[in-house]
Formats: C-alpha cells, sequence, structure tokens
C-alpha cells in the first residue's frame, strides 16, 4: 500500500507547502476532478466546490441523490481530488523559460454524504459551495432540494500543491498572463489564460 505522505515529487523545489499560498490556489480554481474506487477503473468527474480551511480543510460539493458515484462513496469513502490551473505559452513569449505555466493541488481523503435530515451541516455546505462560487449562501434547505441534492463532504488528510516553477510568495500564486509582440515590433499584446470548466 503507498504512503502517500512520503511520495516525492518530480523537482521538488517546485512544491508548495504553506496553507495560505495553497488556499489561494484553491480560490482560484473552482473545479475538482474527484476520483472514487471502482473496478476495474477509477471512476473520476469534475465536479463543482466550495471549501474552508481551519484546523483542517474540508471541501463540499452537490450532487444527484442517486447514481454510481452515491454507490462507490458508501462503499469506499476513500477518494482524491486534483485540482489545477494551466496555461499554455505556445507562440508567446517564455516566462522563467517555460513554454507552459500550471498550479496544481491533489488531495486524498475521506468523503461523507451529507443528507437533508442533517439541516445544519447541509445549510453550511450549500453556503460554502455558493460563496465560493460568487453566490449568495442559502437560508434554508427548499423541498426540491430535499428531494434531488445530497451535499458532499471531504475532509482531507493528505494535501500536495505545485507549480511549474518555485514560488514563494502569495503573489506569483496567480499565473502571468501571455504577452508577445505586436506585429510592428513595438508594444505588447495580452493573451488570456486558458481556464479550466466553469471559470
Amino acid at each position: 500500500m503507498t504512503d502517500h505522505t512520503k511520495l516525492e515529487m518530480h523537482r521538488e523545489k517546485a512544491r508548495v507547502t504553506d496553507k495560505v499560498m495553497i488556499a489561494e490556489m484553491l480560490r482560484r480554481c473552482h473545479v475538482a476532478v474527484v476520483a472514487l474506487q471502482d473496478e476495474p477503473y477509477p471512476y473520476a468527474i469534475p465536479m463543482n466546490y466550495g471549501f474552508e480551511w481551519e484546523d483542517q480543510l474540508v471541501f463540499y460539493f452537490h450532487m444527484a441523490v442517486e447514481g454510481h458515484r452515491i454507490q462507490l462513496i458508501r462503499k469506499n469513502p476513500k477518494v482524491m481530488l486534483s485540482i489545477y490551473e494551466w496555461l499554455d505559452r505556445q507562440g508567446y513569449q517564455q516566462y522563467r523559460k517555460e513554454t507552459h505555466d500550471y498550479r496544481s493541488v491533489n488531495v486524498f481523503g475521506e468523503a461523507e454524504i451529507i443528507t437533508a435530515e442533517n439541516e445544519d451541516e447541509f445549510i453550511k455546505g450549500m453556503s460554502v459551495l455558493q460563496t465560493c462560487n460568487f453566490r449568495k449562501p442559502i437560508r434554508k434547505i427548499t423541498e426540491k432540494m430535499r428531494k434531488r441534492l445530497f451535499v458532499l463532504k471531504v475532509t482531507a488528510d493528505i494535501v500536495t500543491a505545485k507549480a511549474q516553477y518555485p514560488i514563494s510568495s502569495i503573489e506569483e500564486v496567480a499565473i502571468p498572463e501571455n504577452i508577445r509582440n505586436s506585429p510592428d515590433g513595438g508594444e505588447f499584446e495580452m493573451n488570456p489564460k486558458i481556464k479550466g470548466p466553469n471559470q
């Protein structure tokens, strides 16, 4: 069995360990690929998330009350989340001699299904999800929510993070935008980042 706390990264110098910087990476993204244990292949789905990080890093998702995900989580609640932001620099100026750029966070943890019967935790989870995605928190559970939704809570056991190159401050978490020379060789033109789904 793999001890994920002892895994080494390729280019260890690019590992990010500062909690504030990792939280900023998470704030800049909105979709996690959630990998569940299944046979013969893992089952992975992209899911919109919210999070809070006090003593422990906790993620909240919402999901339908029926489906394959529910069955797998009930069978084995151990999950992995992969969250990333990526930018291609092909055709633009290199930054730190790199032709692309990224920030990534991997989380290993345990999932818990929160039903509407657990009203306080359900409202908390939905509200964290809403506010992390620039929406208003919920005040009550509607009948539609009660019938159709579960909240999925994932409590992190292990958190790892990395950048394309070593970064040392929260200001460096944001990926610098692409720049290129204008056709006349004068001023620079900006190119927006390529973002993940729902960003």
